[in-house]
């Protein structure tokens, strides 16, 4: 599969899988996969990038369901660890413009031998001025959060949305993806600024019913872009 191959498939509902009961993540993703869900999230946190910790390498190799694996390194230096997760099977690896040695990282995806994706994650207090040297490498995908991780910045859906707007102009050939504040009550807002993908965990597997919860957001996103 190209690069070109993977990206045409970056779209709809990129499910947080790390919302899901820890216990029990292989039979989460198994039944995600059951619904037709393209994309698997993984938020990869060191908790020295952002407070908390969670992830690795072996999480992502043991969740080969079938589906995109989409890992949003959330760490302090990314290029330490890129290596591992390509070898544990990502198919998209995002790095964050705030974090050390960012271009060094995405440069180390775009680089490697078996086509995998290079997203750039944006928080909300980066400019996109502050951004240009690293959008200037043409990432794959942009990563767009309502929300600083760290705990500075609260989620605002209409400001990101305005972002994303923003960058369907700069970087036309990008996947462009939201990330942070997806639920019900707020999915048509977000796919009235037509990202690409969006990224959601709780608002899914934190509810009741899962499957039906995921089938009520899809419904919403393709009505509204309909």
């Amino acid at each position: 599969m190209t690069r070109d191959d993977l990206k045409s498939k970056i779209s709809g509902i990129s499910i947080g899988l790390f919302a899901a009961d820890l216990g029990n993540l292989r039979r989460a993703a198994q039944n995600i996969a059951e619904w037709k869900c393209k994309t698997l999230h993984f938020d990869v946190m060191d908790g020295v990038f952002v407070p908390n910790m969670i992830g690795g390498p072996g999480f992502v190799a043991a969740m080969d369901v079938g589906m995109l694996r989409d890992v949003h390194l959330m760490v302090k230096n990314p290029v330490d660890h890129v290596d591992s997760y390509i070898k544990a099977g990502a198919d998209l690896i995002t790095i964050h413009a705030e974090s050390e040695n960012a271009a060094e990282a995405i440069k180390a995806i775009q680089t490697s031998e078996r086509p995998i994706l290079a997203g750039l994650a944006l928080m909300p207090g980066t400019t996109l001025d502050e951004a240009a040297p690293l959008l200037a490498l043409e990432p794959d995908v942009i990563l767009v959060l309502s929300f600083d991780p760290r705990g500075s910045i609260p989620i605002d859906i209409t400001a990101t949305c305005a972002r994303l707007t923003e960058l369907r102009s700069l970087a036309p050939d990008c996947v462009l993806a939201f990330d942070g504040g997806v639920t019900r009550d707020s999915i048509v807002e977000i796919a009235a600024c037509a990202p690409d993908m969006m990224v959601s965990g709780s608002a899914v597997l934190g509810a009741k019913k899962p499957k039906r919860a995921y089938a009520a957001m899809l419904k919403a996103l393709e009505t509204t872009n309909s």
